[in-house]
């Protein structure tokens, strides 16, 4: 089964910020060996919608999406899923699954430490 991987972020009116979000889905493609695909909720393109639709209607049959967002707020929790709800009863044959957000993971936990430790010259 073909399965496609969009890393989905929130999306900013400053475009480099959305560079970081495709530098992000490039590493995770270099590390996974596979195609990841960028899509913003909002203030970048793609958005989330088009995507979704461009690998249903390129042949895919599950598509999975990464919120890279930190919490279980409402983006994760409500909004992506409403985004998606028209495209999941337009093609009911196509899995589409979202994934974890990151949340309060060691690894995130380390990172910040990583950045204070930068910050403070240690």
């Amino acid at each position: 089964m073909q399965t496609e991987i969009i890393i989905l972020g929130h999306g900013s009116r400053r475009p480099e910020a959305n560079y970081e979000l495709i530098e992000v889905a490039n590493k995770v493609a270099h590390i996974l060996g596979r195609t990841v695909t960028p899509a913003f909720m909002s203030h970048g393109t793609p958005e989330l919608p088009s995507v979704v639709i461009e690998k249903i209607l390129s042949g895919t049959k599950r598509i999975i999406i990464m919120p890279l967002f930190l919490f279980l707020g409402t983006y994760v929790s409500t909004e992506i899923h409403e985004t998606i709800k028209d495209i999941k009863a337009q093609f009911p044959q196509i899995e589409i699954i979202v994934a974890k957000e990151l949340g309060a993971d060691d690894i995130i936990a380390n990172l910040a430490c990583s950045r204070i430790k930068e910050t403070i010259g240690t």
